[in-house]
């Protein structure tokens, strides 16, 4: 059943919510979810409809009628002033008249005796129109004497009834929005704040991890991007590259005369600062022939399969699926789970991540069990003279995990599986520090996923014990690896690339 979130706008009064819930019910819908907190914002509350394509439309179209839902972002402010008025009745009449022949509402108003012939009015004006700012304080200031009061974003009476217009407006300021793609940000964002709201976190402790999360990844942009690029000779014919960016993803590609092969791609908003990596360190990268595997169908690792021109997507039908679903606009593997869907749409939103086109997939496996619990065979390919296996994880991380294993060379990729959070940088394990908090679990199944992590260690120590030196782990953050006492360690001897 085709599901909608409105952004709506009612006025503080009883029976506010009733009306919408008629004109939901008179068109089938059902409401599927509802977020509104007060404490937040005094008007905006979002409601989830289940309904046809068709009853969804005119749901909109009467919701908007009767003023409910209006998709204009206003550049709203909240100027808050300080007026000293004679402490006599009917003093602040003139004030009033002013506000109201320039429509201009009070969010705040605050005032206190000084024990003098005046009263200090503390007043939030909500200005729609940042160009009668002046008009209006000139007005004020022919009649008495005005300020300027700074702003304090602690107390939470100031903005409480504009909380996501100004929210609105920052974030597609920010990212570059359009007004559609604002309001769906908005929503997602109400949807996480409420999940975590109901496990007891403070709303505005929330809203500040998501502009956290919103401005660490677009600001490593451009002259901001910095990557570690890790290199390791793995054969006489291959040599093995990690990009690891300042967040998302690390890319590894193997290097040979014939061919570039990719594991991972990281975040889409860098593509440019990517390319340019790539064309330093590979000779004619534009126009060698290159594959993509992927290790599992997260936003964070998929962002350039999009954008690579004429290369192979190689990857098992579980995690073709998942992108298949997202190139149809419907929730994939991530977002079927209520707990990662308002994360994963954040994600694509600000990474500005364009699913890829299902057509270029080259599908690994034939016949893989939906449900297992250990590591599955699903098949094998070659990297000059590295030959691979192909392992499907249980689906702790995300259904469709995959693992590749070299035995000969002794070298995994793992994905997210296995991940160094003790090689961040400072910098980077802030921002992995975010997506658990938001998620509350970056895993679907914990149990799975640590029951997957024992599996690839034991395996690599096997691996490692059979070649007699330490297998080389490429997990999907953080840089290369062995395992030491059970448990990851930076590798020694890798050759640091400065571009």
């Amino acid at each position: 059943m085709p599901r909608k979130t409105y952004i709506t706008s009612m006025p503080d009064k009883t029976g506010a919510f009733l009306l919408a819930s008629k004109i939901i019910a008179k068109h089938n819908g059902n409401i599927a979810r509802v977020s509104y907190n007060k404490a937040v914002d005094l008007h905006t509350l979002f409601i989830d409809v289940e309904a046809s394509e068709e009853a969804l439309s005119e749901i909109a179209e009467e919701l908007g009628t009767i003023g409910y839902i209006n998709n204009k972002l206003s550049e709203v402010r909240v100027v808050m002033v300080n007026i000293k008025i004679p402490d006599v009745p009917g003093a602040v009449l003139p004030i009033l008249k002013i506000l109201d022949r320039y429509d201009i509402n009070i969010s705040y108003i605050n005032s206190n005796s000084t024990n003098s012939d005046y009263q200090n009015f503390k007043m939030g004006l909500l200005i729609e129109n940042p160009k009668i700012i002046k008009m209006v304080l000139d007005d004020i200031s022919e009649v008495y004497q005005v300020d300027i009061a700074e702003y304090d974003d602690s107390e939470k009476n100031l903005d409480n009834t504009i909380f996501y217009i100004r929210l609105a407006n920052e974030m597609q300021k920010l990212l570059q929005l359009s007004t559609e793609t604002t309001m769906e940000f908005i929503s997602e964002s109400n949807r996480i704040m409420q999940r975590l709201q109901d496990k007891g976190e403070n709303p505005d402790t929330v809203f500040d991890y998501i502009r956290r999360f919103a401005y660490f990844i677009n600001k490593r942009q451009g002259i901001n991007f910095k990557a570690d690029i890790e290199k390791i000779k793995i054969s006489d014919l291959v040599t093995l590259y990690s990009i690891e960016p300042p967040c998302g993803s690390n890319t590894y590609v193997l290097e040979t005369q014939e061919e570039l092969v990719l594991i991972d791609t990281g975040y889409a908003i860098y593509a440019d600062e990517m390319f340019e990596v790539f064309s330093k360190l590979f000779i004619n990268w534009e126009n060698r022939i290159k594959r993509v595997y992927i290790t599992h169908a997260d936003v964070d690792h998929c962002g350039l399969l999009s954008k690579l021109e004429g290369a192979s997507i190689c990857l098992n039908k579980k995690s073709a699926d998942s992108l298949k679903r997202q190139y149809m606009g419907v929730p994939d593997d991530r977002e079927q789970n209520e707990t990662s869907l308002g994360y994963s749409k954040l994600s694509r939103i600000i990474s500005g991540y364009i699913p890829p086109n299902t057509d270029k997939f080259y599908i690994i496996d034939e016949d893989t069990p939906e449900e297992h619990n250990n590591l599955q065979f699903i098949g094998s390919f070659a990297v000059s003279d590295l030959e691979f296996e192909v392992f499907e994880g249980s689906g702790g991380h995300l259904r469709g995990e995959m693992v590749f294993v070299c035995r000969k060379y002794g070298i995994v990729f793992t994905g997210d599986i296995l991940v160094n959070i003790s090689g961040f940088t400072p910098e980077r394990a802030e921002f992995n520090s975010l997506a658990p908090y938001l998620l509350r679990s970056v895993n679907t199944d914990s149990a799975k996923a640590t029951e997957m992590r024992n599996q690839i260690i034991s395996l690599a120590e096997e691996i490692g014990d059979a070649n007699q030196k330490p297998c080389i782990i490429c997990g999907g953050h953080g840089p290369i690896s062995v395992i030491s006492n059970g448990k990851l360690v930076s590798m020694n001897g890798v050759e640091n690339v400065i571009l």
